[in-house]
């Protein structure tokens, strides 16, 4: 899962309904794969704040700490829900 920092939330469209999207993700000039992201406040979790969380669909052989993340968002799947438990 890699999380964007709060500027980059921030500067996302304001009107971007909340909820779980997917689409394809690539970190700095690898290769492109299939991803989920989640937009909002994650319920569950109470944040106060907006986060934009990625979670791309590969398994990679090491950490992409200060990687650039791209995305494409193709696609709306549901809302945000929160959840019983974990």
């Amino acid at each position: 899962t890699a999380n964007f920092s709060e500027q980059v939330v921030e500067s996302f469209p304001s009107d971007i309904p909340t909820g779980i999207y997917y689409g394809w993700a690539c970190v700095g000039n690898g290769d492109v794969h299939k991803m989920v992201l989640s937009i909002g406040w994650n319920p569950f979790y109470k944040n106060i704040k907006k986060s934009v969380e990625t979670h791309i669909i590969h398994t990679f052989k090491e950490d992409f700490y200060g990687e650039v993340l791209s995305i494409v968002i193709t696609g709306y799947i549901r809302p945000e829900k929160n959840f019983d438990s974990l």
